[in-house]
């Protein structure tokens, strides 16, 4: 296994799920519900970032760029949805703050990902792009959320 995948899965995937321990004992509905969904939108924004070519990710795959990113997609950003879930049920008066917080402090992770050649883009996109698709993400992770308590699953 390339040592950079190796890298993707250690900071991608464990790292993640190590830190989510204190939702899973704390809030473990929360865990269950809202990573599912987390994990969805990021495959989905993921792969058609790199069907356009908008974005690649090391080690870079030829005809199959996006197993680069699969430990991100089913590791940290599940878990950023479900942290940002926890943080919105414990600030319910400052739910556009949070998500602002956390589009911000996921998109500053990417552009660090830029600056030491993690993350390469293409096609025009750029760091506002990724700030709007964080946001998008976000926000569908946010309304999924709604809508299980609106259904009293949550």
């Amino acid at each position: 296994m390339h040592y950079e995948m190796v890298i993707n899965l250690i900071c991608g995937f464990i790292i993640p799920w190590l830190a989510a321990i204190p939702i899973a004992v704390k809030k473990p509905k929360t865990l269950l519900l809202i990573s599912p969904i987390g994990a969805v939108v990021s495959l989905v924004i993921n792969s058609f970032g790199f069907q356009m070519m908008f974005w690649d990710f090391t080690p870079l795959i030829p005809n199959d760029e996006s197993v680069s990113a699969l430990p991100l997609d089913v590791g940290l950003y599940p878990v950023l949805g479900s942290y940002l879930i926890w943080t919105i049920q414990a600030h319910r008066n400052k739910t556009a703050l949070v998500l602002l917080l956390f589009v911000l402090c996921t998109t500053l992770l990417e552009y660090i990902g830029i600056l030491v050649g993690k993350v390469t883009y293409g096609n025009g996109w750029n760091v506002g792009f990724t700030f709007l698709s964080y946001l998008l993400a976000f926000s569908i992770v946010y309304l999924y959320f709604k809508l299980l308590e609106r259904s009293r699953i949550v």
